[in-house]
């Protein structure tokens, strides 16, 4: 009698069960706002935006205020683009999550020079004394500030810029 056998065999056992490996998240991941349109009104106009789930802001710029001198009396340099504009900002979170929003929140657009920060030219030393700072909103809190951009003409659009696409523009 030949007996042969072609690799190993075991007899058949009850399935093996492995310790099952939780793992936990001490920090939450970070959530980035997309946009997929923009909304464009007059400046002056309020205007309700939403974000994911629990963001909600209600933001308002005014019409701006023009110079072509400095902003203070007794100290700051003039523009160097020809132009400040001021728009007086009023943020809003309506929503049920703190948010966080600032400066480079905003830009402004103008014919032949393209996007500018309120950090581009002479805006910083423009003599203003208060501008927005960056900052975290509470729910239900309201903060009122004003921004200045350093421009060749007192003519664009403010964007506002959740994640660096226009999410509403105001018409000046």
């Amino acid at each position: 009698m030949v007996a042969s056998s072609v690799g190993c065999a075991r007899a058949p056992s009850a399935p093996q069960t492995l310790p099952t490996q939780t793992q936990t998240r001490t920090t939450p991941a970070p959530v980035r706002t997309i946009v997929k349109n923009s909304r464009v009104v007059a400046a002056g106009r309020a205007v309700p935006f939403a974000a994911q789930r629990g963001v909600t802001l209600r933001l308002k710029a005014s019409a701006p205020q023009i110079s072509r001198t400095k902003l203070s009396a007794t100290y700051g340099y003039p523009p160097s683009h020809g132009y400040y504009v001021t728009f007086r900002l009023t943020i809003s979170n309506t929503g049920r999550k703190p948010v966080q929003i600032g400066p480079g929140n905003f830009a402004v657009t103008v014919t032949g020079q393209g996007r500018v920060t309120s950090y581009d030219g002479n805006a910083p030393y423009s003599g203003a004394h208060a501008q927005l700072d960056t900052t975290q909103i509470e729910p239900g809190d309201v903060i009122r500030a004003p921004l200045s951009f350093d421009v060749r003409t007192p003519h664009g659009r403010l964007l506002f810029l959740p994640d660096q696409s226009p999410a509403v523009i105001w018409r000046f």
